[in-house]
């Protein structure tokens, strides 16, 4: 099995993919070129951001449809202020339709791929919390008891985005931890990924990650 991973992002998304990846597919090996791949191998590849990402699918596909090895297609992309059946659609309708020979599952993070870090529930302080932007932002919305993907603009941001990153920020602070996009940290271990699994088994949160979580698992991933 050879797959072919795009992802949106230039820091975090490689990152935690390869993690994730080694965790569910020890027995996958990460190459550079498509050229390189043979068997169990994986590339993974950054778009620099979006919408630029999106300026190479297409070329992709013709060097995946040329190579002939490649079984899964994986793009991933932050659906951001758009729903995530937006984005899929304008993928489907210009890229991902027109690959005949491959199969081409698009992972959507739904708001952004911090909004599932934020799924992982023992991570949240029950009591004696230091932050005060902590306490403030748990009383307006406990991501620990409700879907961090529901999770609306905090007053004073105006990209939903970002708020779910620094309320990550200051949620694993509490913890003792550190997250940035160039050193995500904890987010990359396995007990990380298996909170996040048993948090969407358990309560359904968390959906876009449950659609990952569902094809990995159709591969034969280890999660």
């Amino acid at each position: 099995m050879n797959l072919y991973f795009y992802v949106e992002g230039k820091r975090t998304e490689p990152k935690v993919y390869r993690s994730w990846l080694g965790h569910a597919f020890p027995h996958l090996t990460e190459v550079q070129t498509i050229a390189d791949v043979k068997q169990n191998h994986y590339l993974m590849i950054s778009g620099f951001g979006y919408p630029q990402c999106l300026n190479r699918i297409g070329e992709i596909l013709q060097d995946i449809e040329r190579h002939g090895a490649i079984d899964h297609f994986f793009v991933c992309i932050d659906a951001e202020e758009e729903p995530p059946h937006a984005k899929l659609a304008e993928l489907e309708k210009h890229f991902l339709a027109k690959a005949a020979n491959t199969n081409c599952p698009a992972i959507i993070h739904n708001c952004c791929f911090e909004t599932w870090f934020l799924g992982h529930r023992q991570m949240m302080k029950r009591r004696g919390i230091q932050s005060q932007k902590l306490r403030q932002w748990k009383a307006f919305y406990d991501v620990s008891v409700n879907c961090p993907e529901s999770m609306v603009t905090f007053p004073g941001y105006r990209i939903r985005a970002h708020f779910h990153i620094d309320y990550l920020k200051e949620m694993l602070s509490e913890r003792g931890q550190t997250y940035s996009k160039q050193h995500p940290g904890i987010v990359q271990d396995r007990s990380y990924l298996q909170a996040l699994i048993e948090r969407h088994e358990k309560t359904g949160h968390i959906q876009s990650f449950g659609q990952l979580l569902l094809l990995w698992r159709l591969l034969g991933g280890n999660i």
